[in-house]
């Protein structure tokens, strides 16, 4: 009887314990997807005063100084031992940031609607994972992915539907679904903080290159959404690791689509811009699907580990 409770303590204990793990990883992953959201909108806010490259250089390479920070305050090393697999998910994930941050730098898309579209990625990985890893798809994946689809078509009749900018932000959602399966053939014995340095300082050095022709000085009213930009995407890059370090993958991966809603309530409250029905519809429906994917392959929920590095 002593040895049955003892062991019904240990059990609560435990799983107190890994509710308590949870509620903080939720926690942190709220605040990294605020962070996030916070950055996309301050990249709008200062695309009228700097070029969008500009920024996304700031943002990146302010984002290899917080993993180097980060790195020397946990005694990890900074080394990528597998440049072959480094190099690739850092030159993929590049290219999703390009598209990304291009979006974001015009005026022919809104910010939410970029989010949205972007936030196929999953659904790009699930797509990618049988040819290129030999994975397993499961039939329920199939069923979310063809749901994302159908969202993707119904925001994309939202009056853009032959955008170049829209279908850029898709083609970035691609380039970095490669970039999330590099990274899952990177070995274990990297760390994240280096893995987050060397994509930062190639995002960087390839943003400074493009926006090196139209440098200028910057205005003092862009000091703000650069210094936004920058210490936003930063500290979403930090947070969203201490989120991961704390919950289930697969569980809080769902919850990562709490971004495309911050960033459409950030951007109704700052540049009173309202989405439609339709852009509502369709950002329910991503939304909807990149939870049941993420639920439904729990058995691929290593994908999450890096998977908003680029943003």
């Amino acid at each position: 009887m002593g040895g049955a409770a003892s062991g019904d303590r240990h059990l609560a204990r435990v799983s107190a314990s890994s509710r308590d793990a949870l509620r903080r990883g939720v926690t942190w992953l709220l605040v990294s997807e605020l962070c996030y959201a916070v950055m996309r909108i301050s990249t709008r806010a200062g695309a009228g005063d700097l070029h969008w490259a500009e920024i996304a250089a700031a943002r990146f390479l302010g984002g290899a100084v917080v993993a180097v920070i980060a790195a020397r305050a946990q005694g990890v090393s900074l080394r990528v031992s597998d440049t072959k697999n480094a190099w690739m998910r850092s030159l993929f994930g590049t290219g999703g940031a390009l598209c990304l941050f291009h979006a974001l730098g015009t005026q022919g898309i809104a910010v939410g609607d970029a989010t949205t579209l972007y936030s196929t990625t999953p659904l790009w990985v699930a797509v990618l994972s049988a040819p290129m890893l030999g994975e397993r798809v499961p039939i329920a994946v199939w069923a979310g992915v063809a749901l994302g689809f159908a969202g993707v078509a119904t925001l994309l009749k939202a009056g853009f539907a032959w955008s170049p900018t829209a279908l850029l932000v898709l083609l970035g959602a691609v380039s970095y679904a490669l970039a999330i399966l590099r990274l899952r053939r990177l070995s274990v014995r990297e760390s994240s903080e280096a893995i987050a340095l060397h994509m930062s300082l190639t995002a960087g050095g390839i943003m400074l290159l493009i926006a090196l022709p139209h440098l200028k000085p910057v205005p003092t009213k862009a000091y703000l959404p650069l210094l936004l930009s920058a210490a936003s995407g930063g500290l979403g890059q930090v947070t969203v690791g201490r989120a991961y370090a704390h919950g289930a993958a697969a569980r809080l991966a769902a919850l990562g689509y709490a971004g495309v809603v911050f960033t459409y309530l950030l951007e109704l409250a700052i540049f009173r811009r309202a989405p439609q029905a339709h852009q509502i519809l369709g950002a329910c429906m991503v939304i909807a699907a990149g939870v049941w994917v993420a639920l439904a392959s729990r058995s691929v929920a290593p994908q999450v580990r890096e998977s908003h590095v680029a943003d």
